[in-house]
């Protein structure tokens, strides 16, 4: 089964991250660095699913974390 990639899906930045879609941004601000603390590379040698799971913290976070492309991404998908 292929997944959708997550910018397409109305919730899935906000389900990586772990926070509701009316979250504050330092709720998501705290949700990211949480998550990031947990699934950071460093932390987890030799695991591709931690590589993975870092690198969709990140994008979640990217558009999350800045007012205009969440904003964007709340109106846009869908």
């Amino acid at each position: 089964m292929v997944s959708e990639p997550l910018y397409k899906s109305k919730t899935g930045y906000y389900e990586i991250l772990d926070v509701v879609p009316g979250a504050t941004q330092a709720q998501i601000k705290t949700a990211y660095y949480k998550q990031s603390f947990i699934y950071h590379p460093d932390r987890n040698a030799g695991s591709d699913a931690a590589t993975v799971r870092f690198s969709e913290i990140n994008e979640a976070y990217t558009v999350l974390g800045n007012k205009a492309l969440r904003r964007k991404y709340d109106r846009g998908c869908g």
